[in-house]
């Protein structure tokens, strides 16, 4: 027996968590609506590589899976190439952009209770400052999406080790721009 297949273009199934995917409805109007105005998505492939074209979400699920709470897409990748094969494995990647947002590092915070804080440094000492940092990350960083202003000064690293009302030098701080 012989299989013929076309790998010009290559289908990745993913699934995206439904939470993820309600922000994404109600951020585009509808389903129909995010499917056809979702970005572009990359895709890295099993040996860490990055593949070198962008894909297109053509295809979501209208059903959540039960059991994993998931939401099935499939995007589709051309192939001119032949690297992808059927049945490979690999991650995709959905790109989120913000503008004129504010972007901290994680060693900047601590959690306390389920809410995130940071240390501004308000007249040369440390105010411990709740702030709403949106909800997927990179893991290195959190977009701010209140708490902070534009020229606040906070403590970059060591939030863990900073206590209420602390004397801060601020020319070694660093201004949110």
């Amino acid at each position: 027996l012989v299989t013929v297949s076309d790998d010009k273009e290559i289908f990745a199934y993913f699934s995206m968590a439904e939470n993820q995917m309600l922000d994404m409805i109600q951020q585009y109007g509808s389903l129909e609506e995010a499917c056809q105005k979702m970005p572009q998505v990359g895709l890295t492939m099993s040996n860490g590589k990055s593949y070198s074209d962008t894909g297109k979400i053509d295809a979501i699920s209208g059903t959540v899976d039960e059991a994993t709470g998931a939401v099935t897409l499939r995007a589709v990748f051309p192939n001119s190439n032949h690297l992808l094969r059927n049945g490979g494995s690999g991650t995709i990647s959905v790109p989120t952009e913000y503008k004129d947002c504010i972007v901290i590092p994680q060693s900047a915070t601590y959690e306390l209770q389920n809410k995130v804080f940071t240390w501004k440094v308000v007249d040369g000492k440390t105010k411990s400052t709740p702030i709403r940092v949106y909800k997927y990350n990179d893991g290195k960083t959190y977009i701010v999406m209140s708490g902070l202003t534009q020229g606040d000064v906070i403590i970059a690293e060591g939030a863990g080790l900073m206590r209420e009302g602390t004397a801060v030098n601020t020319d070694t701080t660093t201004t949110i721009k």
